[in-house]
């Protein structure tokens, strides 16, 4: 008896140890390993207009401004930039001054607060900053999906900046979201995500967006994926929908 104890002992203890090796594996994974940055990059969209930064409290902005006429301020969704509206600032231009910028967490606009949060009041404080910053007094504000959520918030606690709000298939009510998001909730599991998505995760997540697929090129996957890769990026992907909540916007809707 006492050497078939002394057998199984080693034994029991092995599930043990292996628990406790994949249970390291994946806290290093998610909170001491930090994946490459895509600095090398040389965005072509960005060779063919005049972008500037302009600093606030907290974030080094990156932003573009073009055209003449009442001031017009596009405002970009989760996990993208300014790139999304490429093709409708120069449009726009032709009769408002427009201003397009990287909200924090986003592109190319770099952090200089520690440890940001990215919930809703963040987002509004620094818009409403860039707004002082550059001199607006009140403009037209346009904001997609994510973006719609963070400009509803805005418009709420700032209704004298706002001349009129444009959504386009916005966020802000509090309706069941995908799996995806659900699971960045949770810690652990939002960081592996944020830092282990792949070219063909950045792909599916456009091809998800458009109508006809044939427009997302290779391209566009490069200029989404870039600085999705920043590390600061990758954090504020997670802690956007964690810190965010959108029964908050869809509570202020009536009084917009």
């Amino acid at each position: 008896m006492s050497k078939r104890r002394s057998f199984l002992g080693p034994l029991i203890l092995i599930p043990v140890l292996l628990s406790c090796l994949f249970g390291a594996a994946v806290y290093y994974a998610a909170y001491v390993y930090t994946p490459a940055e895509d600095r090398g990059y040389s965005s072509p969209y960005l060779k063919k207009i005049d972008s500037e930064f302009v600093n606030t409290r907290g974030f080094t902005i990156h932003y573009t401004r073009s055209g003449n006429g009442p001031p017009v301020i596009l405002v970009h969704g989760a996990a993208a930039w300014l790139y999304s509206y490429r093709n409708n600032a120069s449009q726009l231009s032709r009769r408002f001054t427009v201003y397009a910028l990287d909200m924090p967490g986003h592109g190319y606009t770099r952090p200089i607060l520690k440890n940001p949060s990215y919930d809703f009041d963040m987002m509004s404080d620094v818009l409403l900053e860039f707004m002082n910053t550059m001199g607006i007094d009140k403009a037209d504000i346009v904001g997609h999906s994510s973006g719609g959520a963070w400009v509803l918030h805005f418009a709420y606690r700032n209704p004298g900046k706002v001349k009129k709000l444009v959504l386009i298939d916005a966020n802000g009510l509090d309706v069941p979201v995908s799996l995806t998001f659900k699971l960045f909730r949770y810690p652990v599991i939002g960081e592996l995500f944020s830092k282990f998505f792949t070219t063909e995760d950045v792909k599916t997540g456009l091809e998800d967006a458009f109508f006809d697929t044939t427009l997302v090129t290779d391209e566009m996957i490069d200029e989404v994926k870039a600085p999705l890769t920043y590390l600061e990026n990758r954090r504020a992907q997670y802690l956007s929908i964690r810190n965010q909540d959108l029964k908050m916007t869809e509570d202020e809707m009536p009084h917009i």
